[in-house]
C-alpha cells in the first residue's frame, strides 16, 4: 500500500484514513490514550492495522495542540505529549516521510482547497468545539508567523481568553451562571424548546463570538470568516454573532460569516494537504 496516510489526533479520538483529494477511504477510529506510552502504542498499532506490511510514502498528521516543526509545545487535552517530536518519531518508526500541523489549520486547508474557502484568497477560519481554533489564509496560503500562527482562542478580550467565553465548553459554564447546571447538548435540547435561560446562554456566547470576530476583521479585513468545529452546529448562537460582529464594525464591511463545508473529517482531508502546501 504505497500512498500518503492521514491522522488525525484528537483529545477524544484518534483517527486514521487513506485519503485521495476530499475523498476518505476507510478509517479507523480509536480513543485516544491518556499516557504517552499508551498513545505511541496505540498510534503504532493503528497504523500498521491499516497498511499491513506495506511500506508508505508518508504519513500526515492533524493534532491538537501547538507544534513547531513537529515537535509539540502545548496541547491542553494532550499535556502527556507536549516536548515529544512526534514527526521524528514517526519517521523513525515507519521510515517514511512524516508532516505535523496544527488541527485547526488542517480544517482550514481542507476549506481553502474543497469547501467554501475555494473562491477567497483571504480568509480566515475558526474551529468551534470545546476550545476555539483558527486559522488565517494570506494571498491563499497559510499564514503560520514562525510556526504557530493564528491561535485566535488565545485572544484576550476583556481579561480572559477568547475560548473561555465563546466556546462549546464557555456555553457549560454560562449556563451554570442562568442556573442550568447540565452538559452543552442539554442546554442545546432546551434551547430548542424555547427555554428562556438556555436562549439568553446561546446569546450571549453568540455575543462574545461576535466580538472575537470584529477583532479578527479590524486586524486583517478578510474577504470571509468560516466557521467550522461541532459546536457551530448550534443554530442559536448564529444570529447574535453576526449581529454584533456587523455593529462593531464602524467600517460597514459586512463579511460573509459562512459554515464550514467539512465536519469532522476536516483534519483528516487538511492533512492529506500537507505535503501539497510544503508545510
Amino acid at each position: 500500500m504505497r500512498g500518503v496516510l492521514a491522522l488525525d489526533i484528537g483529545g477524544t479520538n484518534i483517527r486514521v484514513a487513506k485519503v485521495r483529494a476530499s475523498k476518505i477511504g476507510s478509517c479507523l477510529k480509536v480513543p485516544t490514550p491518556k499516557t504517552r506510552q499508551r498513545f505511541w502504542r496505540e498510534v503504532v498499532s493503528q497504523i500498521k492495522s491499516y497498511v499491513g506490511e506495506a511500506k508508505l510514502d508518508g504519513i500526515c498528521v492533524s493534532i491538537a495542540g501547538f507544534q513547531r516543526h513537529g515537535r509539540i509545545i502545548y496541547s491542553p487535552h494532550l499535556r502527556y505529549l507536549e516536548g515529544c517530536d512526534v514527526r521524528r518519531h514517526l519517521a523513525q518508526k515507519f521510515a517514511c516521510k512524516v508532516w505535523v500541523e496544527n488541527d485547526a489549520h488542517c480544517a482550514g486547508l481542507a476549506e481553502r482547497y474543497y469547501g467554501v474557502g475555494k473562491r477567497y484568497k483571504n480568509f480566515v477560519m475558526l474551529t468551534l468545539g470545546t476550545g476555539i481554533g483558527g486559522a488565517i489564509f494570506i494571498d491563499g496560503k497559510l499564514y503560520l508567523g514562525k510556526g504557530i500562527g493564528c491561535e485566535a482562542g488565545h485572544m484576550i478580550i476583556c481579561g480572559k481568553k477568547f475560548e473561555d467565553i465563546a466556546s462549546g465548553r464557555a456555553s457549560v459554564e454560562i449556563a451554570r451562571k442562568h442556573g442550568l447546571n447540565m452538559e452543552s447538548l442539554e442546554v442545546e435540547r432546551l434551547a430548542r424548546k424555547g427555554n428562556k435561560k438556555a436562549l439568553a446562554v446561546y446569546r450571549e456566547v453568540g455575543y462574545n463570538l461576535g466580538v472575537g470576530l470584529a477583532n479578527l476583521v479590524y486586524i486583517l479585513d478578510p474577504e470571509a470568516i468560516i466557521i467550522g468545529g461541532g459546536f457551530s452546529r448550534v443554530k442559536f448562537i448564529w444570529k447574535e454573532m453576526i449581529k454584533t460582529m456587523e455593529k462593531l464594525d464602524k467600517a460597514k464591511r459586512r463579511v460573509p460569516v459562512l459554515k464550514a463545508k467539512f465536519g469532522d473529517d476536516a483534519g483528516l482531508v487538511g492533512a492529506a494537504l500537507l505535503p501539497r502546501v510544503h508545510l
